[in-house]
């Protein structure tokens, strides 16, 4: 009865999935045991009960591998299924800048907007993180993370300015990560027409997100204005080798090694490049970049290489704050809406975010 379940569920059209999942998290979690039986537990690590009930109902069979284009409309459709409601209380603009091939790519601007009287306005010189989004340089958009950002610059009091960079494989390395360098060397040159604090930049970012900010945070340490933090949620920062992770969590997950390893062919399509610093972080020069906060998940493949790189940053000198969320796959920043443990997550991001433009 239960594979008949499933069976059914992934027949459904995804807006139809969306209601169906909202409805099934708010389920007593007795209810929610008889449909999954035992707790999924790997690693002495037993994951997030709704969050094992919904991979028993929806994932796709094991080592599935969409196309690009079905990669990318599930990733903005499902980005938003746990995640947190849209607001009224921020406002958005997007704006064009050209990136270093002299294209263009869109940045979005996130401030929270404050009562004044009987309107609201939005502070000016409010601090900024520069974000990009995760999808494995293939998939992602502003869309999938519009409503983390959101929520970002609204409890974090910040800006938030999400960067549209191109992806793969119609823009392969190295196109992404010059977008990423052109933007924040944008914002950084740009801080008083923004209404931000030069003195206040971050870079973060959620996997292939973490990747690019990581990477900026390296590229710019020594430019005249450089990140002050930079904030890696699950980030993806060694593509040369899998880990043991890897193995552990190959299949049954959000993420699994084949997606993995679909990923890395889109974006690289050439091994040569497994190892540039701007390709995998890990291998470059860390000291001196700016201060980290690395968030981990505890059901996923890039567990370990999170886990390694927070310990390179550390080794290097640079204070390094890793918290890894033992109940929690990856991605988990787009969750926060729904699961307790992501919003436990989101609100510790938050509170090192004010911390570190304080």
């Amino acid at each position: 009865m239960k594979q008949t379940l499933k069976n059914n569920t992934q027949k459904l059209a995804l807006p139809i999935q969306r209601l169906l999942v909202k409805k099934l998290v708010k389920l007593p979690p007795a209810m929610m045991t008889k449909i999954v039986g035992k707790p999924l537990i790997i690693n002495d690590q037993t994951l997030n009960l709704p969050l094992q009930m919904l991979l028993k109902l929806f994932s796709p069979p094991p080592n599935h591998l969409a196309s690009v284009d079905e990669t990318r409309a599930e990733f903005d459709e499902q980005g938003a299924w746990l995640s947190q409601p849209s607001s009224r209380d921020v406002a958005i603009k997007d704006i064009r800048i050209d990136a270093d091939d002299r294209e263009q790519i869109t940045l979005r601007i996130y401030k929270p907007l404050k009562k004044r009287l009987l309107s609201k306005k939005v502070d000016k010189n409010l601090p900024c993180l520069v974000f990009y989004h995760g999808g494995g340089y293939v998939a992602g958009s502003l869309k999938s993370h519009d409503t983390v950002c959101q929520h970002l610059a609204l409890q974090a009091d910040c800006a938030i300015i999400a960067v549209d960079y191109r992806l793969a494989p119609e823009h392969p390395f190295p196109t992404p990560v010059n977008d990423g360098l052109a933007a924040f060397r944008y914002v950084a040159h740009h801080t008083k027409e923004l209404g931000i604090d030069q003195k206040r930049i971050g870079v973060g970012g959620d996997s292939a997100g973490g990747n690019l900010a990581a990477v900026v945070a390296q590229q710019t340490k020594n430019d005249t204005i450089k990140p002050i933090v930079q904030m890696l949620w699950v980030p993806w920062v060694d593509m040369s080798r899998e880990r043991a992770s890897y193995e552990l969590f190959a299949t049954g997950l959000f993420l699994e090694r084949a997606k993995m390893r679909w990923y890395t062919e889109q974006y690289l399509q050439d091994s040569q490049h497994k190892t540039n610093p701007l390709a995998s972080p890990i291998f470059g020069d860390t000291t001196g970049v700016c201060p980290a906060y690395v968030w981990v998940a505890g059901f996923d493949p890039l567990r370990d290489e999170g886990v390694d790189y927070a310990n390179k940053l550390t080794a290097d000198g640079v204070p390094t704050t890793l918290k890894v969320y033992q109940t929690l796959p990856h991605p988990f920043i787009n969750i926060a809406g729904q699961i307790d443990d992501a919003k436990a997550a989101f609100d510790d991001a938050v509170q090192a975010l004010r911390q570190a433009f304080t």
